[in-house]
């Protein structure tokens, strides 16, 4: 019965605990996951960015040569997937990875879904990260601003909203293996908490509720033998009432055993009296 006592206590406190870290760690994993990845798309962002203003003297000089000299350097960085330059219709006009792709009529989602909109703004970004295939990808329209439709060499006319699109895809295995650390440091802790949290319960509920229970019931058994209140073992008062109420019965089950003594006596005396 003990045995079983311990189990309705225990397992209902594991199980409690046990969901309660496993939902708290999935839900600090996902804000830090969110977290991250938002700040490793903002700093592609901000390098997009960099690299349009980069080239943007060489394409108001229309040097083609330099501006595929930065798009071929940026893109020999082991972590650069794709660069691309592309021109308002989608068509692409640099790449970082060679010439072959230049003479492609690949577009990219991102471009495609830039031609459908006519809403262009400097904070105008299609950012998106691709755990599947393991790419974190930014696209920035090239907008037209004055002084590409009033220089000589390279006109665009006024009523042109983008001038092109640039792309960049890097790769996102640093993250991936950020998040696999996370996860692994996580379920570490979550096994740690689960175990200390676990055993500070049945500790305290040892201390506090089964070892004063043993004591309670060590104690019925030596009332039940017939041991007097006073010579039972003392109680720690960790049951409260319970202990007290106990000890009561005890006691009064001794005065009403000696009540009956004394009334056995009396009536022995009677009949030795009448004789």
């Amino acid at each position: 019965m003990f045995d079983n006592l311990i189990a309705r206590a225990i397992i209902p406190v594991t199980i409690a605990v046990t969901g309660f870290v496993i939902f708290v760690c999935i839900l600090l994993y996902s804000f830090v996951k969110s977290d991250m990845t938002d700040e490793a798309l903002r700093n592609l962002n901000n390098c997009a960015d960099t690299v349009i203003k980069s080239t943007s003297f060489a394409m108001l000089e229309d040097d083609r040569p330099s501006i595929q000299n930065i798009v071929t350097s940026i893109g020999t960085r082991s972590t650069v997937e794709l660069i691309r330059i592309y021109d308002q219709n989608g068509k692409v006009q640099f790449s970082g990875q060679g010439k072959s792709d230049i003479q492609s009529d690949t577009v990219d989602a991102h471009i495609a879904e830039f031609l459908q909109t006519d809403l262009f703004t400097e904070e105008t970004a299609l950012r998106d990260i691709d755990h599947a295939n393991g790419n974190i990808t930014v696209s920035l329209p090239i907008l037209n601003e004055p002084k590409c439709s009033t220089t000589a060499c390279h006109v665009h006319a006024e009523n042109e909203p983008v001038l092109g699109f640039f792309s960049i895809s890097v790769s996102s295995e640093n993250l991936e293996e950020t998040l696999a650390v996370l996860r692994y440091r996580l379920i570490i802790f979550s096994i740690m908490v689960l175990f200390l949290t676990v055993g500070g319960v049945m500790a305290l509920l040892r201390m506090n509720l089964f070892l004063p229970i043993l004591r309670l019931t060590y104690n019925a058994e030596q009332a039940a033998q017939g041991v007097a209140e006073p010579d039972l073992p003392k109680s720690d008062h960790k049951l409260g009432n319970l202990n007290k109420d106990f000890r009561r019965l005890v006691k009064q089950r001794d005065q009403a055993l000696q009540d009956l003594q004394a009334l056995g006596h009396s009536d022995k005396k009677s009949d030795d009296g009448s004789r």
